[in-house]
């Protein structure tokens, strides 16, 4: 009788404990996760927040993901736009288990801006409309990055080669704390990471070369990064949303921009409606290429940053070869 109560106690102890999620390092974007996992390889286990096929940009956090972080030996975060929707959650762990990208300093100088706008029809009118970000970080300081031109700050940071280093420095120095006694694996994973990135940017260079003075537009302004790294000549953008099909005349406005600017090239992203491209392609006589900034077809692991760099290099030149 005693044992079968004491059995009834634990088991109800047991299911009234949440469960936690063991998250290890903890990447709020696959992106963020290419560094963090290349760093960890052998160290301990990545793990991504945005589940595949998901935006961050309108992410909502499930009960979890809040586990995740707050079970996580280490979380990865931009810390604006991008990801804001992890503040709360962040603010209450321990400063020492996260690097917030974007209160680095030594990422400032390295950072640029990008258009942060979108074409919506209302009647028969086209409006331009602006997205101003005002985002108060939880660390005693506002990211103001809004101004009347539509420019914000490109947090799109892992198509900075530059930036991506620094990071990747940033989770080496944490892991190396948490995990001494794996610190020369760690520091060897950091040279090969390094190492394995210098390589690719050679191969990636000498494979963009020939598309230098080749135009191309793109649905998502979030390739700055990218094309001042390895010289590609972004013509212009149309930001619209990619699930709703934009109207009559945002398609006329398209057409006409591409016409003008003799565009090679026009990259959507996975998520995009199919007949958005349908019907640029059938009427324009742009060639129609996907860029995917999120890296859903790349796996984590040691290489996977420099394959995730590879991979959009490959999407430029299937489109732009044309």
């Amino acid at each position: 009788m005693k044992t079968t109560l004491k059995m009834s106690v634990i088991s109800t102890a047991l299911f009234a404990q949440p469960i936690m999620a063991n998250a290890d390092v903890l990447a709020s974007v696959k992106p963020l996760g290419f560094i963090a996992s290349s760093i960890a390889n052998g160290v301990t286990n990545t793990q991504i927040l945005v589940p595949t096929g998901a935006s961050p940009h309108d992410y909502s956090l499930k009960l979890s993901d809040i586990q995740k972080v707050k079970s996580a030996d280490l979380v990865l975060w931009v810390g604006e736009d991008i990801d804001s929707f992890l503040e709360k959650p962040v603010s209450q762990i321990d400063r020492k288990k996260v690097i917030t990208i974007a209160d680095l300093a030594e990422i400032e100088p390295l950072l640029s801006q990008a258009h942060h706008e979108y074409f919506h029809e209302d009647g028969d009118h086209d409006h331009k409309h602006e997205h101003k970000h005002e985002h108060k970080s939880g660390h005693g300081h506002n990211h103001e990055h809004g101004n009347h031109e539509g420019l914000t700050t490109n947090w799109h940071i892992w198509y900075s080669p530059a930036i991506s280093q620094i990071v990747a420095q940033k989770v080496a120095d944490k892991l190396t704390v948490q995990f001494p006694d794996k610190k020369e694996l760690i520091a060897k994973n950091l040279a090969d990471f390094n190492r394995t990135l210098a390589e690719q940017s050679d191969k990636i260079k000498a494979q963009l070369a020939p598309f230098k003075e080749k135009g191309f537009f793109v649905f998502h302004d979030a390739y700055g990064y990218f094309n001042d790294a390895y010289g590609l000549k972004q013509s212009g953008y149309f930001t619209i949303n990619p699930l709703v099909a934009p109207g009559a005349k945002t398609l006329a406005h398209i057409k006409q921009e591409i016409a003008e600017h003799r565009v090679n090239c026009l990259f959507a992203e996975p998520q995009f409606t199919p007949k958005v491209i349908e019907s640029l392609a059938k009427s324009t006589a742009v060639n129609v290429g996907r860029l995917d900034p999120i890296g859903d077809g790349v796996r984590l692991g040691a290489n996977s940053y420099a394959d995730f760099l590879q991979a959009t290099a490959d999407s430029y030149t299937q489109c732009l070869s044309k």
